[in-house]
């Protein structure tokens, strides 16, 4: 924490913190992180008898490591030049430094009430609605018919960088072929590309009491993504917080289930949400699974600086097949056919 507390002295005037109620004092909250995947170390940032956080300051976990700090300042700068900023549930970065090599990151710090299971329960409807304004909200950045070349950019090139760290001869490998033989009919179609969060999921998302949504964790963003992707992800997540499934594989397919298969509640906003976004609904099926399979694919990039020995990739393998997601991608394209367009 005096690490952090030092930067921010020595930049108090230039990144003008007074602005944010900081003024010569303020408390430091240091998160750890949970997941071996998580690849920064988060901050909050207190004025004095603040209840919420004025600031959140993110650097590498691992020394160097300054690709994922980097990148989400990059998406919320741009972001931001979209028009997408705190009013629309984003952070906005207060400063980006060079400290020693290691990239820190300023950013506001979102407000509301973390969306827990509990909060998704009480309110389900509300939880809903939140999700879907955010989402429709999110611009698009790209029209068809320029968009021409989305499948390779969203989908195959991330799967192919997936089975880069794996033998040829693994579940994973094969499962990546399958799920471009099935997503045959939607690579023909022409999609426009939006801009995506790709983690809508818990401590990741923030209620106000207006029932909008705050969003943190950009990292895994990207400015030409998947439209309904956002969406699929986030609805999984309230199916599984109303019936519990957080922490079950069996239980979070049954949730996938329940709310994407024939007579899923989950289908008919969806199909709304395609039609704001110009695409035909008889896609929802192959947009479901082509989630899931991306998804996972972000395995990789979670897992950047993780060391082969010896071309020893078990370690590799079992993070990716142990993965909730990788999970998911596997029963859609396995049982694909019972989704409904």
């Amino acid at each position: 924490m005096k690490y952090i507390d030092q930067i921010l002295r020595d930049n108090y005037r230039a990144l003008e913190l007074k602005k944010f109620g900081l003024t010569g004092q303020w408390e430091t909250l240091l998160l750890t992180p949970q997941f071996v995947t998580s690849r920064h170390v988060v901050a909050l940032i207190f004025s004095t008898d603040a209840q919420v956080p004025r600031l959140v300051v993110k650097i590498p976990r691992q020394p160097g490591d300054n690709e994922s700090v980097r990148k989400e300042a990059d998406v919320l700068l741009q972001l931001k030049s979209l028009g997408v900023g705190s009013e629309q549930g984003a952070p906005e970065v207060v400063g980006v430094l060079d400290v020693g090599g290691q990239t820190v990151l300023i950013e506001t710090a979102v407000v509301g009430s973390l969306l827990e299971p509990h909060l998704v329960v009480q309110d389900f409807p509300r939880a809903l609605d939140a999700g879907l304004n955010f989402v429709a909200a999110l611009p698009c950045t790209r029209q068809v018919p320029e968009n021409t070349d989305w499948y390779q950019r969203t989908i195959a090139s991330p799967l192919a960088e997936l089975a880069s760290l794996l033998p040829a001869d693994t579940e994973v490998a094969r499962l990546i072929d399958r799920t471009h033989e099935v997503l045959a009919p939607l690579r023909a179609e022409q999609l426009p590309a939006v801009v995506e969060h790709g983690d809508l999921s818990y401590q990741n998302l923030f209620l106000q009491p207006n029932g909008r949504l705050q969003v943190v964790d950009w990292e895994r963003s990207r400015l030409d993504g998947l439209p309904a992707h956002d969406l699929i992800f986030y609805l999984q997540y309230i199916g599984q917080s109303q019936e519990d499934a957080l922490s079950s594989r069996r239980l979070q397919l049954r949730a996938f289930e329940n709310a994407f298969s024939p007579g899923g509640w989950a289908l008919k906003p969806l199909a709304q949400h395609l039609r704001l976004r110009n695409v035909e609904p008889e896609l929802l099926p192959y947009l479901v699974i082509a989630t899931w399979a991306r998804s996972a694919a972000t395995m990789t990039y979670r897992l950047a600086g993780q060391t082969v020995h010896d071309g020893d990739t078990g370690h590799v393998q079992a993070a990716v097949t142990a993965d909730r997601d990788f999970w998911l991608w596997r029963h859609a394209v396995t049982d694909w056919a019972a989704i409904p367009a």
